[in-house]
């Protein structure tokens, strides 16, 4: 059978790399420094981070699954876009509300 989704694989497998990237390195760099969060917001980025870093590895376990459903491709490409889009959403929320309130400290 046609690999329909062959054509968005390629460009989502990259994005999704170069933001797992950026991610995991805003997230190595947090750990070891002072931040000026009270505990409830680390968490809250924290959380955001973890959450948003395991939906784009999800991604790209979906877009590299080559058994996926041949006959509902839209459906499963639309739905690997979504938790895309909520991983990149959330895991950009933690980073911008730890970049806020470095900003607001200084």
């Amino acid at each position: 059978m046609e690999d329909k989704i062959q054509a968005y694989r390629q460009p989502l497998v990259t994005a999704t790399g170069i933001i797992l990237g950026f991610i995991l390195n805003f997230a190595a760099n947090w750990v070891k420094a002072d931040s000026q969060l009270s505990e409830a917001m680390a968490y809250f980025v924290g959380l955001c981070v973890l959450i948003g870093t395991t939906c784009l590895i999800i991604v790209l376990y979906r877009l590299l699954n080559m058994t996926y459903p041949r006959e509902k491709a839209e459906s499963y490409y639309m739905t690997t876009l979504y938790v895309f889009m909520t991983g990149v959403c959330l895991a950009f929320s933690g980073v911008l509300v730890d970049m806020f309130a470095n900003f607001m400290a200084e």
